[in-house]
Order: structure tokens, then C-alpha cells, then sequence
């Protein structure tokens, strides 16, 4: 359909248009077509299709004209199919003049699932003024009206967003399959599972980390300040979880600063660096001269957006492609490289005198 902004101004005579295809389910609104003749004010043009001459948007306005006497109206021609043009009716009563009813506007959703059943929920209720999910209701409706229990039920049908973006209707079952499939095959790619659940990449991906979360979450539990720098020896088969301070500030003088819980490496070659890294971040979260200043504080939250930003990093680099694997290694060796020349100057630094960037 064209753009009616674009379309230039007529004057058409108004016995020579025909009635509108109107959402409005009561008809006209006598009171409302005596109230615009009387007030005396130009109208807005109203709008017609070019082909046929029928009202898309403007009946009582029309009236009005009548009403008044006058013999010509101005108009914007557009163009479009029936069941386009119904919409573009929709999208006018729904955002001037006088309101569509409810029942109207759940009407009007139903005729236009009924043309348009690839749209979205959500498209169809920014066209009709509804919520999406009275949108969902009566498309349930529909399909349980015209799909009998003896019959097959129809594969769900990819549906058009308000972006323009095509998307599969059954997204739910999709995700959970993806999510089932991280589940069962920990050591699966992002890429595996994406393809084989009909997911992309990013949504197994983010699958993947709320899924992580939430384990990390329900084995943490409440934790004893310290307790991570005392391992017992039993505890050396498993992963030590990473114990970092994420409060910005304590709540007073001599309160503990929460901590929260980030799972190490499972590599049974990296579980002794893992410990190390525990019992060296715990002693760090423990100091008052961390614990209790602004910059101790931003220290040990920057090391924590550093280990989650390791942890996002392995499921980032599983998803990228053979071809960009040489230069991305020299990105990641390259801060690897600075990371050394961190540590190596913090070695060289005096404990009693100075930072470590006078040592360096």
C-alpha cells in the first residue's frame, strides 16, 4: 500500500464514494457525525481507495460533509488489497477520532488472523489496540474452531514481527528443546546444539549461561566468609568455586562485603591453579585494607568481570569460525602477554615499600 503521507490532496464528490469496509461492528455514530457537522472546523482529508472510490478511513466525516451541505470532500487515494486496506482501516480508527469499542478491536484481530495468520501476535496487536496475549487467546480460538480434534494438527507456521523479521511460531519448544540438549551433552558445541534444536547460535548460547547460573546459584548456598582458604583434602577432586567480593560498598563499619560464587574450570589439569586462584582471591576478600576501601572494592569487583568475562569467553570462542581462528589467537595471546607483564612487575614489587609500579 502506498504511503497516504506521500499522497497528494483531492477533491472527490461525495455521492460518488461508496461506504467504508468499517472495523466498527455498531455502524456509525449518529452523535458523533451531528457533533463534526456542527463544529464547524475543516476536516482532515479522509481516505479512499483509487481503484473502487470505497471510504478506508473517514465515514463520519463524510457524513458530517453531507450533513452540511457540502458537495465535494477532500481525500489521499491509496492503494492495496481488501484485506490490506481492512488493516490500514484499523490502524486509522485505532489512533484518531472516535475510539474503537473492545469488542471491535478483538473483532477486528479476529478478521485479521484470518487473513494474515503468518503475523506475529504481537504485530497484529499494535494494528488493533489490543494486548498481545487477547491477540493469542483469540488466535487459540480460531484454531481450535477450525482444527477438530479428529483432525491432524497443522505444523506451526512462521510468523512475521512488527521488525519485518520472520521467526518460527513454535520458538517455545525450541528453546526447550536446545536447553534439554545442554543438559544431556555438556561437552556439545553451541553450533551443535543451535543446529540440531533450530536455534541460533546466541540463543543456545544464552541458554547455556542461564542454565550455568543457575547451578552455580543452587550449589553455592550460603557461604562462610573464609571458608574457601582452608581446603579439607577430600575436597581436592572437585572444582573450588571462585569467591570474589560484588558489593560496591559494606553496609557500615566492620560489615562483610557479600560475596558471590562463580564455578572454576572442571579440567582436572587446571584444579590446582584453580585452588591456588581461590585461596589467593579469598585472602584478597578478607583484608581489610581490600575489604574495607573504595579501591580494594573496585579491585575485587574487576576481578570478578574478568573471570566471568574468561567464562563468557570460552562459549564465545566456540562459535567462531575455522577461518578467523589465526587472528583471534594473536588477539588472545596478545592479552595474555599483558596479563604476564602484570604479574611479573607484581612479583618484583617490595612488600614494604611502595607499589608495584615503583618496583617495575
Amino acid at each position: 500500500m502506498s504511503d497516504e503521507s506521500r499522497s497528494t490532496i483531492i477533491t472527490m464528490p461525495v455521492e460518488s464514494l461508496l461506504p467504508a469496509d468499517s472495523p466498527r461492528l455498531a455502524g456509525l455514530n449518529a452523535d458523533h457525525v451531528r457533533a463534526l457537522a456542527e463544529c464547524g472546523a475543516e476536516f482532515e482529508p479522509i481516505l479512499v481507495h483509487r481503484g473502487t472510490g470505497r471510504v478506508i478511513d473517514g465515514m463520519h466525516r463524510l457524513r458530517a460533509a453531507i450533513l452540511r451541505g457540502e458537495p465535494r470532500i477532500a481525500v489521499r487515494q491509496v492503494d492495496g488489497t481488501a484485506a490490506d486496506l481492512f488493516i490500514r482501516a484499523v490502524q486509522a480508527n485505532t489512533g484518531h477520532g472516535l475510539p474503537l469499542t473492545l469488542g471491535d478491536r478483538k473483532a477486528a484481530a479476529r478478521r485479521i488472523l484470518a487473513t494474515h495468520p503468518h503475523w506475529s501476535d504481537r504485530a497484529i496487536a499494535a494494528v488493533t489496540g489490543v494486548s498481545p496475549k487477547t491477540v493469542g487467546a483469540v488466535r487459540g480460538r480460531c484454531s481450535s474452531e477450525e482444527s477438530p480434534q479428529s483432525n491432524p494438527p497443522a505444523p506451526p507456521v512462521p510468523r512475521v514481527g512488527r521488525d519485518g523479521r520472520v521467526r518460527p511460531a513454535d520458538m517455545p519448544e525450541r528453546r526447550e528443546k536446545a536447553r534439554s540438549l545442554l543438559v544431556e551433552r555438556p561437552r556439545a558445541t553451541l553450533r551443535e546444539v543451535a543446529q540440531e534444536a533450530g536455534v541460533s547460535v546466541s540463543t543456545a548460547h544464552r541458554l547455556r549461561q542461564e542454565l550455568r547460573s543457575g547451578a552455580a546459584a543452587s550449589e553455592a548456598g550460603p557461604r562462610r566468609p573464609g571458608a574457601a582458604a582452608g581446603l579439607a583434602p577430600e575436597d581436592a577432586a572437585c572444582p573450588a568455586p571462585l569467591v570474589v567480593a560484588a558489593s560496591p560498598r559494606p553496609s557500615g563499619r566492620g560489615s562483610l562485603v557479600p560475596l558471590t560464587s562463580l564455578p572454576a574450570p572442571a579440567d582436572a589439569t587446571s584444579r590446582g591453579p584453580a585452588r591456588i586462584r581461590v585461596r589467593a582471591l579469598d585472602v584478597l576478600a578478607n583484608d581489610p585494607s581490600i575489604r574495607f576501601t573504595d579501591s580494594g572494592r573496585a579491585l575485587l569487583r574487576w576481578l570478578n568481570g574478568q573471570a566471568q568475562g574468561l567464562a563468557a569467553g570460552e562459549e564465545l570462542l566456540a562459535a567462531v569460525p575455522p577461518h578467523c581462528a589465526r587472528a583471534l589467537t594473536e588477539v588472545v595471546s596478545h592479552y595474555a602477554r599483558e596479563w604476564e607483564r602484570l604479574a611479573a612487575g607484581l612479583q618484583r614489587t617490595d612488600p614494604l615499600n611502595g607499589s608495584w609500579r615503583t618496583a617495575r
